[in-house]
């Protein structure tokens, strides 16, 4: 095994801090989750059952937590029905949200369920015209709660004397009426004696953000956070964005949507003497518009992939002319259960650079091993 020199292990407490909460996060959702839940009843189409508790139905599978076969994945095309007192937000094809338990019922049969609402009406849904469904566990803690992933990826090459650690972490928390996330994306890049510049170069982007969905697949959205990019001269952004948007397609195999919005945002640049402001930001704050665009497609059932495909455009208002933006291209591909291999694009560009900026544009390629909660 080759012994890398010991300043190649660099920024290794800052990584810890960052990582140790997320941590955290995996271990206490893991060990304090509820018991006595698995009452749930999934009745599939060859006349057998399953007793479990339903977690959710994305991507063409149901997944169920039982306490002899531990967490299963269950074809939606192969249920006829299913019972559960758990509360279920269900998303229809045709834009509805609907919240409520699906109790035993003589209607509950042939592709069809018979769900009660909180107002105790009695709503009978196909089972094809549902796109998603997930407990929402209004009465649990806020730790068996939470959702995410962790994904580590390191690389070093000798000829060029150069090592780079990746970092990509993200953990949801879901109500019935909004999703809150906090994510953090961050590069590290050590370059040795053998380059001439031998300068260290940083990119991160942590934010926390909240989503609020609506009927008919619109929805409004918050987020606030802390970017860094020393290519681009950025050595700091504090933004807060703010707008609504609507999922354009959700289906059982593709999520698309599109969200518009206002941003603003103080920038320090590289280029800064660290006490004095740059031009740009010697006005104050900045503001831009948010044109942001998803797409992603999913692989059914085990073992699950997903191509996601986000691209970002920031039009300057305060800073006419300036156009900013990002696109990402992720491609996750699960190798034994909720662990998975990723592969990552960036592309991160600004048509007017800060004080500081190497180029114009910053991008790269990442691998990395991750692990979901």
């Amino acid at each position: 095994m080759m012994n890398l020199p010991s300043w190649k292990v660099f920024g290794s407490r800052a990584l810890l801090r960052l990582l140790l909460p997320l941590a955290l996060l995996c271990l206490l959702a893991d060990t304090t989750a509820a018991q006595n839940r698995k009452t749930d009843i999934i009745y599939l189409k060859n006349g057998d059952r399953i007793t479990g508790e339903f977690k959710e139905f994305l991507q063409g599978e149901v997944k169920l937590s039982t306490s002899d076969m531990g967490t299963i994945y269950i074809k939606w095309a192969a249920i006829d029905h299913l019972v559960s007192d758990k509360y279920i937000d269900f998303e229809l094809a045709d834009g509805q949200r609907l919240f409520g338990t699906v109790p035993a019922s003589d209607a509950n049969r042939d592709r069809m369920i018979e769900m009660q609402t909180l107002k105790e009406s009695s709503v009978p849904l196909a089972m094809d015209s549902i796109v998603r469904a997930e407990q929402i566990r209004v009465n649990d803690s806020f730790w068996t709660r939470l959702a995410g992933y962790v994904s580590l990826g390191l690389n070093y090459t000798k000829s060029s004397d150069i090592l780079t650690w990746n970092t990509n972490a993200s953990a949801e928390y879901r109500t019935r009426k909004h999703l809150t996330t906090l994510s953090l994306d961050s590069t590290l890049t050590r370059k040795g004696d053998q380059q001439d510049e031998g300068a260290d170069t940083r990119r991160y982007d942590a934010r926390l953000g909240r989503q609020w969905p609506l009927q008919n697949r619109w929805f409004l959205f918050s987020t606030a956070g802390a970017q860094r990019n020393d290519e681009l001269g950025l050595e700091s952004r504090i933004f807060a964005t703010g707008g609504s948007g609507r999922y354009l397609k959700q289906s059982q195999k593709s999520e698309l949507y599109l969200a518009l919005g206002l941003s603003g945002n103080k920038e320090q640049t590289t280029g800064s003497s660290g006490t004095e402001p740059s031009d740009l930001n010697e006005g104050g704050a900045n503001f831009e518009g948010v044109i942001a665009f998803n797409w992603t497609f999913f692989r059914l059932y085990t073992p699950k992939s997903r191509i996601d495909f986000n691209t970002t455009v920031f039009p300057g208002i305060t800073q006419s002319g300036r156009v900013r933006g990002s696109a990402n291209i992720n491609l996750r591909q699960e190798i034994v259960k909720d662990l998975f291999w990723e592969l990552r694009t960036y592309l991160d560009y600004d048509n007017q650079p800060l004080q500081g900026a190497e180029a114009k544009e910053d991008y790269g390629v990442i691998t990395s091993l991750g692990y979901e909660f």
